[in-house]
């Protein structure tokens, strides 16, 4: 039915095949008068209905005008004349009009119908092509989960050497997969509408403090929108996680309040970067980022997985501050 769309926006060619129908019509009934003698219109209800269906209802209108003046005047008695002979003629015009009108009425009612068929149909396409993608993404971020939660159980088995460490590294990683799993929650709330990766920092700081019981550290977060993917915001967020348990270990060990900002920019050649700051003391000695710090070693193997790289400091207005350098967002392909 493709061919009913074609013709909806080239008009033009309804109308020509409304000419071309007519014409024939009349040649043909012209040419065989004597075979078709006491059949006037039977040529003229076929170009009606071609036209009905290829050009729509309103040459066919036009087709059936004609046709009604061509027969009037050279296939009905008094012939080559517009005398109308009751009630024969009458009657036979009236007949053409009422079956010629019925035709265009029919044939626009099955097209729009065909037409409504047609756009379902292209509606259901596209919601299958969009299920497809929505299950191939879910697929790969499901695969990527599963990467991330192998990594960090490879890590914390690292660690493992005696009895008292394997309990002690069955907890830490619990209370990681728990941090994934809140991630993973607030990446994908529906609730965080068009908040996008600000709000979802903001709030799992917020949870991360709650659980802590550090309810009077405030929190800022400035994440203006930047091309980020579902991975890497996982990757991001498992950053700030880390960074921000070890600030509520060392940065507000002995008092209730402080402060953590968090910032996520880019800078003029296109690089992107997470900065979190802390109002602690700072690091006393810069951790080695190979060292047997699981955190670090947590967020350089995240930052690895970023393509970027982990700088860890002390801020020249005091604190420790945690960063991860990224490269510029790839451009999609067009």
């Amino acid at each position: 039915m493709a061919i009913l769309g074609d013709l909806d926006r080239k008009p033009l060619i309804g109308w020509l095949v409304g000419a071309a129908a007519f014409a024939a019509a009349f040649l043909a009934r012209y040419h065989f008068s004597v075979a078709m003698e006491g059949l006037p219109f039977v040529t003229f209800f076929l170009a009606v209905l071609v036209t009905s269906f290829f050009g729509g209802w309103i040459p066919a209108t036009a087709v059936a005008a004609a046709s009604l003046i061509a027969a009037d005047y050279y296939f009905l008695p008094p012939f080559g004349s517009w005398k109308l002979d009751w009630p024969r003629t009458v009657v036979a015009l009236g007949f053409f009009v009422l079956v010629a009108g019925s035709q265009i009425a029919l044939v626009h009612r099955l097209t729009k119908a065909l037409r409504r068929l047609e756009w379902k149909r292209a509606q259901m396409e596209s919601l299958q092509a969009s299920e497809r993608l929505m299950f191939s993404e879910l697929q790969h971020r499901v695969a990527n989960g599963i990467q991330l939660v192998a990594s960090l159980l490879s890590l914390e088995a690292s660690r493992v050497e005696t009895a008292e460490d394997a309990v002690a590294v069955l907890d830490d990683a619990v209370t990681r997969l728990s941090i994934v799993s809140t991630i993973h929650r607030r990446l994908h709330d529906p609730a965080l509408g068009d908040a996008g990766f600000e709000k979802a920092l903001e709030t799992l700081t917020r949870d991360i403090l709650s659980a802590a019981g550090r309810p009077g550290v405030t929190v800022s977060v400035q994440a203006p929108r930047l091309a980020i993917t579902p991975a890497d915001a996982t990757s991001l967020s498992m950053i700030v996680a880390e960074a921000v348990t070890n600030a509520i270990k060392h940065a507000f060990a002995d008092r209730e309040t402080g402060r953590i900002d968090i910032r996520f920019d880019s800078d003029a050649a296109g690089e992107r970067r997470l900065t979190l700051r802390d109002d602690g003391p700072g690091f006393a000695t810069l951790p080695d980022q190979d060292g047997d710090s699981l955190g670090v070693l947590v967020m350089s193997s995240m930052a690895q997985r970023l393509g970027g790289r982990l700088e860890l400091g002390n801020a020249a207005q005091g604190g420790a501050m945690v960063t991860v350098v990224m490269p510029p967002a790839q451009a999609a392909p067009e």
